[in-house]
């Protein structure tokens, strides 16, 4: 087995396989050619240069299998503390320089890049019309492509604080929600510190105000016919699961996983490049 196959593991998703529909939310014709979407998620590579690079090279190669069930990424949507921002940036430019259809690239706000929210505004976070930011300062936007609306959090702006999403934060989030058209049918929400987090954080994430917490996932819950998942990192370590009741008792054990039908998921995607096992996540 290579290097790349010791050191980098693809978790996967369950596919959800998309309808027809042109893209930025354009209305759907039945005419239409059905359309697949490659989401590829990664977070937390901080300065683990070599397998960072090593996990871009996967999107863009998918080599490890041989017949790979996924087509080409068409957005990379990473989780946080990808730092220093500006060198893994140009990791991600060099890994793809010669691809004529590299993807998007979509950063989420992460503990660890802080320092970095300038550069992430005015350098990363692409210029375009299916990217609907809240406001200049901070890093609160949705993207809107095909199907699917992305909704990114910033779990450290006057919608959170120490990645705890506030009243405000959520009512944003919500209206992100409800305002997404009818072309819209997927929804997926992303923030760094993990409402349920596992191996490491236990207490120090988004759980640490259960109150907030808990009103952010039921809320999320409410509207399950559209949202998906929730994408986070933070603990280096993938890991998924399906929550309905935030109170619960395996939501809040650190040792299960639970799987409640009606839930809304949360995955983990672990660590591209700073953790014991160097993971990505591709959704289809």
């Amino acid at each position: 087995m290579s290097r790349l196959g010791q050191v980098l593991t693809i978790l996967l998703l369950p596919s959800l396989l998309f309808s027809a529909c042109s893209c930025f939310g354009s209305p759907r014709s039945a005419s239409e050619e059905a359309l697949e979407l490659t989401i590829a998620v990664l977070s937390d590579p901080h300065m683990a240069q070599s397998e960072w690079r090593n996990a871009l090279a996967e999107i863009r190669d998918q080599k490890i299998n041989p017949e790979p069930m996924f087509g080409r990424a068409q957005i990379i949507l990473a989780v946080g503390d990808v730092e220093p921002l500006d060198d893994r940036y140009k990791d991600f430019q060099e890994i793809f320089a010669e691809s004529e259809d590299a993807p998007v690239f979509l950063p989420v706000m992460g503990n660890h890049n802080l320092g970095d929210r300038d550069y992430m505004l005015d350098a990363v976070l692409p210029d375009a019309s299916f990217i609907h930011r809240r406001d200049s300062e901070y890093v609160n936007y949705y993207a809107d492509w095909q199907n699917v609306r992305l909704i990114a959090v910033d779990g450290y702006s006057d919608l959170g604080a120490n990645g705890v999403i506030n009243d405000e934060g959520r009512a944003w989030v919500e209206e992100a929600i409800v305002s997404a058209p009818e072309v819209i049918d997927h929804i997926f929400v992303a923030f760094h510190e993990p409402a349920f987090p596992r191996h490491r954080h236990l207490t120090d994430s988004f759980n640490a105000d259960p109150i907030a917490r808990n009103a952010f996932w039921t809320m999320l819950v409410s509207h399950r016919e559209r949202v998906r998942a929730v994408f986070v990192g933070h603990t280096h370590t993938y890991s998924r699961m399906r929550v309905l009741d935030p109170a619960s008792v395996p939501a809040n054990d650190p040792e299960s996983y639970p799987d409640e039908a009606d839930g809304i998921y949360q995955v983990d995607v672990g660590s591209a490049g700073y953790g014991l096992v160097n993971t990505l996540v591709l959704v289809q």
